[in-house]
């Protein structure tokens, strides 16, 4: 008779569950920080076109340029308010999946420590089984002689 876990079914299921949270927190992640690098690179061109109106502004340069120049700064930041909207929601939703993936981890655990269980009480029993088999073995030896 070989060790039959009740909970198998289950535990695959919970498995192949944290299996699947965990490509979609690494699809999420990458997103992440895809959002993170392009918020970067967007205030680095908003420095940028800062740094370059300072140094037009410092010269003599027509109002038409300086108003191109705001206006791109202010482009700017518009996209980067839009991005960073974007990053803070992408971060919450990595921490929620982060909080599912973790419960989902803590009860696949749960299911393979119950299993580690049911088969050390299972090989106990079968022990048992077999030093009682041995004992009458043993008995029917000594009455038949």
């Amino acid at each position: 008779m070989a060790f039959e876990y009740r909970f198998e079914r289950v535990m695959k299921l919970a498995e192949s569950e944290k299996q699947n949270l965990e490509a979609q927190y690494k699809r999420l992640f990458d997103d992440f920080e895809r959002l993170a690098r392009k918020l970067i690179e967007l205030m680095d061109l908003k420095e940028k076109a800062q740094t370059d109106l300072q140094k037009q502004m410092s010269q003599a340069i027509t109002i038409d340029q300086m108003k191109m120049g705001i206006t791109d700064v202010n482009t700017m930041d518009s996209l980067i308010d839009v991005t960073n909207k974007r990053y803070i929601r992408a971060k919450v939703r990595l921490e929620d999946f982060q909080t599912r993936l973790q419960e989902k981890a803590m009860e696949v655990k749960k299911y393979e420590k119950m299993k580690e269980k049911q088969q050390m009480i299972y090989r106990r029993l079968m022990q048992k089984a077999e030093m009682k088999q041995m004992d009458e073995i043993a008995s029917q030896r000594t009455v038949s002689r």
